[in-house]
């Protein structure tokens, strides 16, 4: 993995209940997560993320198990990127355009299905680690 191109599974974190997971990347100066489905997400917060994204349909979309780009923008729009130390590695929380978001790299215990490649802490952490690589200095 380098700065150049990063991909990484991921959950989207909402509250401290809603997760969905997805993929997150890096490329040609962008970062782009793409949603697959649901999740574990309320109708409340998925309403947030709709207003949020500014994509109209997503509640509808993501709940019939569709995979959605939520967001695909330049760097230049990422905001503050922190990593707070109680996601002990394996976390983040920036912002894309204004908007707050929270991603874990370890799947949250309350996520609904479990990707048939999720690798467990180690990759989780090294996922972390990657990241904090990859947007330092933004």
């Amino acid at each position: 993995m380098n700065a150049q191109h990063l991909q990484t599974l991921a959950w989207l974190i909402m509250g401290s209940t809603g997760s969905t997971p997805g993929v997150l990347g890096t490329e040609g100066g962008r970062l782009r997560f793409e949603a697959h489905g649901r999740g574990a997400l309320t109708m409340g917060q998925l309403r947030t993320l709709e207003q949020r994204t500014g994509h109209s349909g997503l509640t509808d979309l993501l709940t019939m198990g569709h995979s959605l780009v939520l967001f695909d923008v330049p760097l230049q729009e990422v905001g503050q990127v922190r990593f707070p130390w109680y996601y002990f590695g394996g976390g983040m929380k920036l912002t894309v355009a204004g908007s707050p978001y929270r991603f874990s790299f370890l799947q949250p215990q309350n996520a609904q299905t479990t990707p048939s490649h999720v690798a467990g802490i180690g990759a989780g952490r090294a996922s972390g680690r990657a990241w904090k690589s990859a947007l330092a200095g933004l």
